[in-house]
């Protein structure tokens, strides 16, 4: 790597609102920080973010990473002025009781508690069952018509978390999933000079809600190979069996095989883990029978894109409190710049 990591862009990325559909404010951030570094920027009818830096080769690599963030959507406002959501992305319930959310609205963002029955005036048979979204309100603390004037439906709320870093060398924040690989992709953009491949870096939409983003963005670029950066579920916490361990935080970048959606083809798998050992970039291989990511769209574009997805081990994924190491994102900055700076494959 060329420079130093400046970790607080990370830091500033995690702290933007950006649900699916609404990612404006990530796109804005990573428009004014990356033209500098770019040939060309775009943004297409859908809302991926598209830069371009050309190559010494007539060759094209794809690069995206998801803006979007897992949230919350308001669909009602009761007559007490308390808050009915549905949520955007896969969030457990059990991760939202008790946690405090901003709502976005039209005059400002608003702080809330998200709220349920209190357990002193439950039954035993009510504390006995799963927390359910439907029992599940956001106290905004202000009078109902103020309520109903400043908050909408269709007003999103994102979870509300600040960015630490803690223990031996680890990261935790809201929306690590996937501001991180937003992050890996700026840094490998701001590195990149003379790259030999024709650079597409695509911060795309939608992921979280079917990958709708990468669908659109890479059907318009003529990609020779794609690398999809993004965030996994590390499991390498107790009470899981070490067979169930996919991927461990710290260990390196994850470089997938196979998971729901994709098979990664063999020679460009292949070639990743060759240049991993050349260069001593610290990587584990990820074998998910669940779960999928851009690459799922990208791979199935046209007559076909080799792709795979280079994933960021976190704990405690789609919640406030994700947890990813910085040595692994530093382990996929690495590998990307090399991918795009030297002829790999194709």
């Amino acid at each position: 790597m060329t420079q130093k990591i400046d970790f607080s862009i990370l830091k500033h990325l995690t702290q933007l609102p950006g649900i699916s559909g609404r990612e404006t404010a990530v796109s804005d951030y990573l428009k004014k920080l990356l033209t500098p570094f770019a040939d060309t920027v775009r943004t297409d009818a859908l809302g991926n973010l598209i830069f371009t830096k050309k190559g010494t080769s007539n060759k094209n690599l794809l690069l995206c990473a998801h803006m979007d963030e897992v949230g919350l959507m308001i669909h009602f406002v009761d007559k007490d002025g308390f808050l009915r959501f549905v949520t955007v992305g896969g969030i457990d319930p059990r991760t939202l009781l008790a946690q405090r959310v901003w709502v976005q609205t039209a005059s400002g963002p608003l702080l809330g508690i998200i709220g349920t029955k209190p357990a002193h005036i439950t039954t035993e048979a009510e504390r006995s069952k799963a927390v359910a979204l439907k029992d599940l309100f956001i106290d905004l603390g202000l009078p109902a018509q103020e309520v109903k004037e400043r908050v909408q439906p269709g007003d999103f709320a994102v979870l509300d978390r600040s960015y630490e870093e803690f223990g031996d060398g680890l990261i935790s924040a809201k929306a690590l999933d996937n501001r991180a690989g937003v992050f890996v992709l700026a840094e490998v953009l701001r590195q990149l000079k003379n790259p030999f491949y024709n650079v597409y870096a695509v911060f795309t939409v939608q992921e979280e809600v079917g990958v709708r983003g990468a669908t659109t963005a890479a059907f318009g670029i003529e990609a020779d190979f794609c690398l999809c950066l993004d965030t996994t579920g590390a499991a390498d916490i107790p009470g899981v069996c070490p067979q169930d361990v996919l991927v461990r935080v710290g260990a390196g970048v994850g470089i997938s095989a196979l998971d729901a959606r994709t098979i990664t083809p063999k020679p460009l798998f292949d070639a990743l883990l060759n240049l991993c050992k050349e260069k001593q970039i610290s990587y584990q291989v990820r074998i998910a029978t669940r779960g999928g990511n851009d690459a799922g769209a990208v791979h199935l574009s046209k007559t076909g894109v080799p792709s795979c997805a280079l994933s960021l081990p976190t704990r405690n994924i789609h919640s406030n409190v994700e947890v990813c190491a910085k040595r692994d994102i530093e382990s996929m900055i690495h590998l990307v710049v090399l991918c795009a700076m030297q002829a790999i494959i194709y």
